[in-house]
């Protein structure tokens, strides 16, 4: 058992300290308005250059793995392995964001006669979406789980959550989709792995008393 606790406590700091931390360096190395863009235009090689595509996908690609190692134990430390709804949306969530790493944003207009830059446009804009909303899904899905045995870890996460939901739903209202948007629910996301590995962690006893 010490080792899951371990394990989410260190996934959970690398993958808070990580994106964040990866997305501020790169602003200040681009000149990008996060006001009207949004953050996958650093993916752009014709903005950028290929050496910011690069970072983009391995960005990603390790923040699925992440993501997806999180949960994996978070769902053996609390005794989620037989909850088929949870484990299908990490599923999901992972391979959404996995997918999404190596679809690049591109600019081009949509045209049957450029097809192929096209579809590229659709498919990262339709796995952006995906992932937008299984994430929060994902999570939700996790605090329900553990409601009825962990209730204080369980509203204290939904009410994070909320809160999270309801910020990002007035910025979208407000101004659309940007980089100060995403920077939010980042950062929205971050606060929750740190209150669930931080409680995880702390809380043996009171998941004890609930497994009796």
């Amino acid at each position: 058992m010490n080792w899951i606790k371990f394990g989410i406590l260190l996934i959970g700091y690398i993958t808070v300290g990580l994106l964040p931390d990866a997305v501020k360096k790169s602003l200040q190395h681009v000149d990008i308005n996060i006001s009207e863009q949004t953050l996958s235009f650093l993916s752009n090689k014709s903005l950028y250059g290929k050496e910011f595509e690069r970072g983009y996908t391995l960005l990603l690609f390790t923040m699925a793995i992440l993501l997806y190692a999180f949960f994996w134990l978070l769902t053996k430390y609390y005794n989620l392995g037989k909850h088929a709804r949870l484990m299908r949306i990490i599923t999901y969530t992972f391979a959404s964001l996995a997918l999404l790493a190596f679809v690049p944003h591109n600019i081009q207009p949509y045209s049957w006669h450029n097809l192929a830059p096209s579809l590229q446009r659709f498919l990262h804009n339709v796995l952006a979406v995906v992932v937008f909303l299984s994430v929060p899904t994902l999570i939700m899905t996790f605090q329900v789980a553990i409601l009825k045995r962990l209730p204080l870890i369980g509203i204290t996460g939904i009410c994070i959550l909320g809160l999270v939901i309801l910020i990002m739903a007035y910025l979208l209202l407000s101004n659309g989709l940007n980089g100060i948007a995403e920077i939010f629910f980042i950062d929205g996301i971050s606060v929750w792995i740190i209150f669930v590995s931080v409680t995880t962690v702390l809380g043996r006893q009171q998941l004890e008393k609930a497994r009796r």
